[in-house]
This record gives structure tokens, sequence and C-alpha cells, in this order.
């Protein structure tokens, strides 16, 4: 069995501010909780119970990890920062498209023809993609009862599903990532292709 990804359930700035780059102190909102709790339900009706559970550092994924393995008894990790989201400039956090300064809108063309270009606070491309690789070569164990979970965030899911797929370079998979929809508390791969 494949290692099982799950995106957080929704967080406060999900809700609040839908298009924004979401901050990384956002919580997790009582329907993210009830949106995980539905989850484990759905993987323990399956037979699934891995044997940790990872995450992200960011309050939305760690909330999200604890009612994970408090209802499928299995053990949580510590954060691990491998598992966090593309971190964003800090000057679009909380901001959605049309609020985003001048510097951001250049940087975004940029980015894709400078791969190792980073803004203030942000994550180069070349920099999410080498943590995505790390994250994709998580150790997988035989057997479904040694499977990890791990709860991450959209955009760093994509990029280890891209890699995945085979693309290769941080521009690719970036691109790649971007584009993945996985909603709140969605499992990649889905529960569907894992049999």
């Amino acid at each position: 069995m494949t290692t099982l990804w799950i995106r957080h359930g929704t967080s406060l700035d999900g809700i609040t501010r839908p298009h924004a780059h979401a901050r990384p102190d956002t919580p997790l909102t009582a329907r993210g909780a009830a949106q995980i709790a539905a989850t484990a339900h759905a993987l323990r009706d399956r037979g699934v119970r891995p044997a940790v559970v990872l995450t992200s550092p960011h309050p939305r994924a760690a909330q999200s990890a604890e009612i994970l393995a408090a209802l499928l008894g299995v053990p949580l990790a510590a954060p691990n920062p491998l598992y966090a989201e593309w971190r964003a400039p800090d000057c679009v956090l909380g901001k959605g498209p049309d609020e985003y300064p001048s510097e951001y809108q250049t940087w975004r063309t940029d980015r894709l023809r400078d791969p190792d270009s980073a803004l203030a606070g942000g994550e180069s491309l070349s920099a999410l993609h080498e943590r995505a690789m790390a994250a994709a070569t998580v150790p997988e164990h035989p057997g479904e009862e040694n499977t990890p979970l791990i709860v991450s965030h959209r955009v760093l899911i994509g990029a280890v599903a891209a890699i995945t797929a085979g693309a290769s370079s941080p521009h690719d998979v970036f691109q790649a990532a971007r584009r993945f929809t996985l909603a709140p508390a969605g499992i990649w791969p889905a529960l569907a292709e894992l049999r």
C-alpha cells in the first residue's frame, strides 16, 4: 500500500479569505474538524490503520492530525516542517489576487525563469521542489498496517503527486502543484485507487 496523504480540514482563512494565501497560523475550524473526523471514519470503514500519523507544523494540519490519530487509535509523530505548505512570501499572506503588491506580481512571472528566486519570507520553487522530493521518499512499509498517513497541504501534496507522476523540474512540479485539486480533508491517492 502507498503512503496516504490527507489535506487538513477547512481552516479559518479558508472560510474568511478563500482566495488568499493562507497565513501559517490560521487554525482549523469546527467544520474542518468534522471533515477530518469523517475522513477518519472512512479510513476505519475501509480497514485502513496507519502505523503513524505524520504532520505539518501549521495549526490547521497539526490539529487535523491530532483528530485522525485519536480516532484511528494510532501514534502521532511530532510535527515536521518537511510537510509544511509552500511558503508564500510575507507580502501576500492573507491577501487575495486583487491585493497582491506589484513586486509579487513581477516575481510571479520571474520565478518561472529563475526557480531559485524568492521574496522575503517565501520559499523558492527550487526549495519547494527539493522538499517535495524528500517528502515523496517517505519510507513505505509492507502491509497496510505499517503505512504512514501524512497530514499536509494542497500545494505540497500536489508537488508530491507531480513528482510521483514523473515531473522533474522545479517549474513543472510547481505548475502541477498549483493546478492540483484536493478538497479539505481529502485523501491522495484516493482510497478507490488503492485497491
